[in-house]
C-alpha cells in the first residue's frame, strides 16, 4: 500500500478517513473499522492512485480537509458515517479535493443490518470502482486548465488516456505524443509505457484494420515492456490477453484475463472488456457475470458496454436479453457490433429490424474494411467469421445459424491462398509419441521430447511475429514475484552443479538413456525451484531480477540446447534454425526466406 511519502508522480493521493460510527455498538464500531480497511485495500488495486496507509490516516479523523493534506500529503480525501435506524443500516460516503474541499462525490447505500455482511464486499467494491472514476475526472480538469507545458507525467499520460477513448487516428497520434513526453520526463513511468501500448491495441481492436497484424504486434510489444516496470497493471495484461486471443493462443490469453482480474476485480472498464473475451473463449455464462457487475460497479458507465453485453448474452443462449441491450446501443463502435445483435434479432423472430441491422453492418464494412470498395457477395459475412477467434465451434455454428436466416451466402472463412510449392512433403516438426519427428530438405530426423522444440515450433506457428519469453516459459501463480538470490559461495556453487546436470542430461538424450536422464532433469528442476524460492546461505534476501530475466534465461538455454540436438540429427535444419531463430525478452522466428511448416500432420501455417 502506497504512504504518504511514496513516489507518485504529481497524482492523486487519496486519504481514507476512518468510517465515523454513528452508534454506541461495539458491532457497529468493528463493522465501521472493517470497511475503513477494505476500502483502503480495495483502491491500492488501482495503479493510477496512491493511497496512504490506512494506518497512517487513523490520527487524521478530525482533522479538516487542508489539515489532512498538510499532514498526510493527500490530495483528496473520502469520509464515511455509518448510522443504524429501524433495523438498517446506513452508510454515506463523501470525497473532496483537499486543496479547496470541494465535494466531487457522494453516495448513500442503506442495507438491512442482517444483511450487512454479505453485502459488504459489494459495497466496498462499488465505491472503490466510483471513486477511481472520480478522482480521474478530477485530476483530468485540473490538467486542462494547465497548459501541457507545464504538466507532469502523471498528467499528461493521463490526457493521452483520455484523448484514446475518442478512437480516431489522429487522437491516437496526440495521445502517443504525450506519452512520450511523460516517458522524457520519467522514463520508468510504467503507465506512461503502458500509453503507447493501449493507443496501438485502440487502432488495432477498433477501427483501423488495414494494419491489423502490425498494430497488434505494436500493442503486444509495448505492453510487455510497460509490465517489465510494473507488473501490477491490470490493464496491460488485458491488453496482452486480448491479442493472444486474437492469435488463437487461448490458453496464454485466458492465462492473461485471469491475471488482470486479480490484480483488479473491480475495474469496471477491465470487467466489460473480459466479459467479451469470455464470449470468445467459450464461457458466455462467465462474460454474463463480469457484464452484470461491470454495469453495477458503474452505473453511468460508457454506451459500448451495451454491446459486450449483448454478445455475452447471445452466446448465453438469453436472446432476448440480448435484443434488450443490443437496442441500447449507439452508433457503431466497432465494424461488426451490428452483425451480432442483427443475429439477436433474427433467431428472435425479429427478420425486418434484423434486416436493418444488417444493412448497417455492411455500410461499416465497407467504410472501414473495403474502404468503398465494393465487397464481393458474401465477402462481410466470411470476415466476420474469421476475424472473431472463437474457441467453440458451437459459437460459430450460432452466427451461421444466424447468418443463415438473414439469408446471407454461409461458407467456410477464406483462407489466404499459400501455393503448393512446397506440397505435404514440405518442412515439418511434428510431435510423434514421446518424441519429434523433423523432415527438411528431403531428410527426415527422429527427436527427443525436448521443451526447446515446443518453443521452437510455437515461434514457427507464427514466423516474423516476436512473441515473449513469458509466453513461451510455463509459469505459475507466482510467476510475476520477484526473489531473493543465493550469496556468492552459494550461487557458484548452483551455477556449476546446473551446467553439470546440463551436460549430463544432454549426454544421457543421446545415449537414449531415459532412466538417467530423468535423474538429471529431476534435479535440475530442484535447483532451478531453489532459486526461485530465494534459499539464500546465511539468510540473506537481495533480490534476483525478475520473472522476465528468469524467463529469458531459461528459454534461451532451451531453444540452444534443442538447436544444438537438431544439428547433430540434422545439419542443414540446425543450420536453419541457427539462422532463423531469435532469442532474448522477445524471441522470433525470421528465415532468409519464406517456409510452409506442417505442424501437424495435414496442415501448414500461412509463409513468413
Amino acid at each position: 500500500m502506497e504512504t504518504a511519502g511514496a513516489a507518485h508522480r504529481d497524482g492523486p493521493v487519496l486519504a481514507v478517513l476512518p468510517v465515523e460510527s454513528l452508534g454506541a455498538s461495539a458491532e457497529d464500531a468493528l463493522l465501521a473499522q472493517g470497511l475503513h480497511e477494505d476500502l483502503c485495500a480495495e483502491l491500492t488495486r488501482f495503479r493510477g492512485l496512491s493511497v496512504i496507509s490506512w494506518m497512517s490516516t487513523l490520527a487524521a479523523g478530525g482533522l479538516a480537509d487542508d489539515h489532512v493534506r498538510a499532514r498526510l500529503g493527500a490530495t483528496h480525501v473520502l469520509r464515511g458515517r455509518l448510522r443504524r435506524a429501524d433495523g438498517r443500516l446506513q452508510l454515506s460516503a463523501s470525497l473532496s479535493t483537499c486543496a479547496d474541499g470541494t465535494q466531487i462525490w457522494s453516495e448513500r447505500f442503506v442495507v438491512a443490518a442482517e444483511e450487512v455482511f454479505t453485502l459488504q464486499d459489494e459495497i466496498v467494491a462499488r465505491i472503490a470502482a466510483t471513486l477511481n472514476a472520480r478522482i480521474e475526472e478530477s485530476a483530468l480538469a485540473e490538467a486542462r486548465r494547465r497548459p501541457t507545458e507545464s504538466l507532469a507525467a502523471y498528467a499528461l499520460t493521463l490526457r493521452g488516456l483520455t484523448l484514446l477513448r475518442e478512437a480516431t487516428l489522429a487522437t491516437d497520434e496526440q495521445a502517443r505524443a504525450l506519452f512520450e513526453r511523460a516517458i522524457a520526463l520519467d522514463p520508468h513511468y510504467a503507465r506512461a509505457h503502458g500509453g503507447i501500448a493501449l493507443s496501438w491495441f485502440n487502432e488495432w481492436s477498433c477501427v483501423f484494420w488495414q494494419q491489423f497484424h502490425e498494430n497488434a504486434q505494436r500493442a503486444y510489444a509495448h505492453a510487455h515492456r510497460a509490465l517489465e516496470l510494473d507488473d501490477r497493471d491490470a490493464m496491460l495484461h488485458l491488453v496482452i490477453g486480448k491479442v493472444q486471443l486474437f492469435r488463437r493462443a487461448f490458453e496464454q490469453a485466458s492465462w492473461y484475463l485471469d491475471r488482470a482480474l486479480a490484480l483488479c476485480p473491480n475495474d469496471a472498464d477491465l470487467l466489460i472488456q473480459i466479459a467479451h473475451c469470455e464470449a470468445l473463449l467459450g464461457r458466455p455464462e462467465v462474460g454474463v457475470a463480469h457484464a452484470a457487475k461491470a454495469m453495477r460497479l458503474n452505473p453511468y458507465h460508457p454506451n459500448v458496454y451495451y454491446i459486450y453485453a449483448a454478445i455475452a448474452h447471445l452466446h448465453a443462449g438469453d436472446i432476448e436479453t440480448a435484443i434488450a441491450f443490443g437496442a441500447r446501443v449507439d452508433g457503431v463502435p466497432f465494424v461488426d457490433a451490428p452483425a451480432f445483435v442483427a443475429i439477436a434479432h433474427v433467431l428472435g423472430g425479429r427478420r425486418a429490424e434484423a434486416q436493418r441491422l444488417f444493412e448497417t453492418y455492411r455500410a461499416a464494412f465497407r467504410e472501414r474494411i473495403t474502404f468503398d470498395r465494393e465487397p464481393a457477395p458474401g465477402e462481410a459475412v466470411q470476415w466476420m467469421l474469421s476475424i472473431n477467434p472463437y474457441r467453440r465451434e458451437q459459437d460459430v455454428a450460432l452466427l451461421r445459424e444466424g447468418l443463415r436466416s438473414l439469408g446471407e451466402p454461409v461458407e467456410p472463412p477464406i483462407l489466404p491462398s499459400l501455393g503448393d510449392e512446397s506440397g505435404p512433403e514440405g518442412p515439418a516438426l511434428l510431435r510423434a509419441g514421446d518424441g519429434w519427428v523433423a523432415e527438411y530438405e528431403g531428410r527426415r530426423a527422429i527427436l527427443p521430447d525436448l521443451k526447446g522444440l515446443a518453443d521452437i515450433r510455437r515461434l514457427l506457428e507464427r514466423p516474423g511475429e516476436e512473441v515473449h519469453c513469458l509466453d513461451l516459459a510455463e509459469r505459475g501463480d507466482d510467476a510475476y514475484r520477484g526473489e531473493a538470490v543465493l550469496d556468492d559461495a552459494a550461487r557458484h556453487a548452483v551455477k556449476t552443479r546446473i551446467r553439470d546436470l546440463q551436460e549430463e542430461l544432454a549426454e544421457a538424450e543421446d545415449m537414449n538413456d531415459p532412466g538417467r536422464a530423468e535423474r538429471a532433469r529431476t534435479e535440475l528442476d530442484r535447483l532451478v525451484e531453489m532459486l526461485a524460492k530465494a534459499l539464500g546461505l546465511g539468510g540473506r534476501g537481495r533480490r534476483l531480477g525478475d520473472a522476465a530475466e528468469r524467463a529469458r534465461t531459461t528459454v534461451t538455454w532451451r531453444i540452444r540446447h534443442a538447436v544444438k540436438r537438431v544439428e547433430a540429427a540434422h545439419p542443414e535444419l540446425g543450420r536453419h534454425f541457427a539462422n532463423s531463430l531469435r532469442t532474448g525478452v522477445f524471441c522470433v522466428y525470421q528465415p532468409e526466406r519464406a517456409v510452409r511448416w506442417r505442424l501437424d500432420e495435414g496442415a501448414a501455417v500461412p509463409m513468413a
